[in-house]
């Protein structure tokens, strides 16, 4: 193997093992829009059978950024009304909406579809294609020295959340991430796995 592929695969586990999740509100600032989209246009490709591009991109400014933090305030206040519960809607809320950055990613599919008459497994595995393309965004973000967190909130139960967003096909799109992300000094200490041997059935050794 030729010592650059040896340098870029090393530089990329790194990026694999080192990255973490960071809370918005330790983001101090967020990059240009546009380093944004091309990182975006990047994570598309990802591993996509019957190439049906299921992924869709909301890229929210910050009076939408900070609907969103009220919205689930709002959804977690459904939970209960002790003090518990306000408190933490309350934390919520203030945490999300300080956010400099938000995206949200949706997976785009119809079960009426041709395709997904003839495959109904299409579904499934459009949502893996955007998973992927969540998890490419987070290492394209952290190769860049950007922070993120991946989060899955149910903000979407809220019934104003399509329309806050402005999701364009809501009885077809299916929420997968919101990703907040931003520019931090934070640091956090690298995360210990279990054994492989404890999770690997290896054939070939």
């Amino acid at each position: 193997m030729p010592a650059d592929s040896n340098l870029l695969t090393e530089g990329l586990t790194s990026i694999i093992r080192s990255r973490r999740t960071v809370k918005p509100c330790f983001y101090e600032g967020a990059p240009h829009p546009a380093q944004v989209l091309e990182l975006i246009d990047s994570a598309r490709h990802a591993p996509n059978h019957h190439r049906t591009e299921p992924a869709r991109f909301y890229l929210l400014d910050s009076e939408r950024i900070k609907k969103v933090g009220q919205l689930f305030g709002e959804v977690i206040k459904r939970n209960g009304s002790d003090d518990h519960i306000i408190k933490k809607a309350e934390k919520k809320t203030k945490e999300w909406s300080m956010s400099p950055g938000l995206l949200v990613v949706t997976c785009y599919s119809d079960s009426a579809s041709d395709l997904a008459q003839r495959h109904p497994e299409v579904s499934e595995e459009n949502y893996a294609t955007v998973s992927c393309i969540c998890q490419n965004l987070l290492l394209l973000f952290e190769s860049a020295s950007i922070s993120a967190k991946w989060s899955t909130g149910p903000v979407w139960k809220h019934p104003q959340f399509a329309s806050t967003i402005g999701i364009k096909q809501p009885d077809f799109e299916k929420v997968v991430a919101l990703i907040f992300y931003g520019f931090s000094q934070k640091t956090s200490a690298p995360r210990m796995l279990s054994s492989l041997e404890d999770h690997l059935v290896d054939h070939i050794s």
